[in-house]
C-alpha cells in the first residue's frame, strides 16, 4: 500500500486463559515496515494498537478466512497540535527506499477452539497514528513533503509465519 510493505514476527504467545471451548492468547509482533518506493516516506514509528486478527494453518485458508475484531477503547482525541512542525518530528520517522523501521504491536486473541502445536500464520491490521484531524494530516503532509511522502494508513501485514509451541505456557494477563 503506497509503498510501504508491512510484514512481521511473532517474538511472544502465551495462553492468558482457557474454557472448555475458548482460548484466549496474548501476542507480541514486531512489526517492519519497509519502503519499497523510489522516494523516501515517513512513517509513525509508535507502538500500534492492533483492531484485526486473523489465524490459519497455510496461506489459502488464511486468505480465506474473515478477521476477529478487537474492540478497544480510547479517551477520546486530544486534538491536533497547535503548531506544524518544519520537519518530522516523534513518532515519526523517515524511512529511505529500502529502508525498513520496526513497531511493537502486542494484543490479545479470543480463539474458539485452540491453536494448535506447528506452524501457523497470523493476519494483522493495527493502527500507530496520532488522532490527527484530516486537515491537519492535509497540513503536515504539505509541510513535510520536500523530506518524502507521509504515510498516513493502517498497518496491513501479510501473512506471518510462526511456530506454535507444543507446551505453551499458561501466565496470568493483566
Amino acid at each position: 500500500m503506497d509503498d510501504v510493505l508491512v510484514t512481521g514476527d511473532v517474538t511472544n504467545i502465551v495462553l492468558c486463559d482457557q474454557d472448555s471451548d475458548v482460548r484466549i492468547y496474548k501476542l507480541t509482533i514486531k512489526l517492519q515496515a519497509k519502503n519499497i518506493g523510489t522516494r523516501a516516506v515517513i512513517i509513525s514509528a509508535a507502538d500500534a494498537m492492533a483492531d484485526f486478527y486473523k489465524f490459519a494453518n497455510t496461506v489459502e485458508a488464511l486468505n480465506a478466512k474473515q478477521y476477529a475484531h478487537i474492540g478497544w477503547v480510547t479517551s477520546g482525541s486530544q486534538g491536533d497540535p497547535k503548531t506544524v512542525p518544519a520537519d518530522p518530528a516523534k513518532p515519526f520517522r523517515v524511512v529511505a527506499p529500502n529502508g525498513s523501521i520496526d513497531i511493537n504491536v502486542d494484543f490479545r486473541a479470543i480463539v474458539v477452539d485452540e491453536l494448535k502445536p506447528g506452524h501457523i500464520y497470523v493476519q494483522v491490521v493495527a493502527e500507530n497514528w496520532p488522532d490527527y484531524s484530516d486537515d491537519y494530516v492535509r497540513k503536515i503532509r504539505r509541510s513535510w513533503n520536500k523530506v518524502g511522502n507521509l504515510w498516513a494508513h493502517s498497518l496491513h501485514s501479510g501473512p506471518i509465519a510462526f511456530v506454535m509451541p507444543a507446551n505453551l505456557k499458561q501466565i496470568r494477563c493483566p
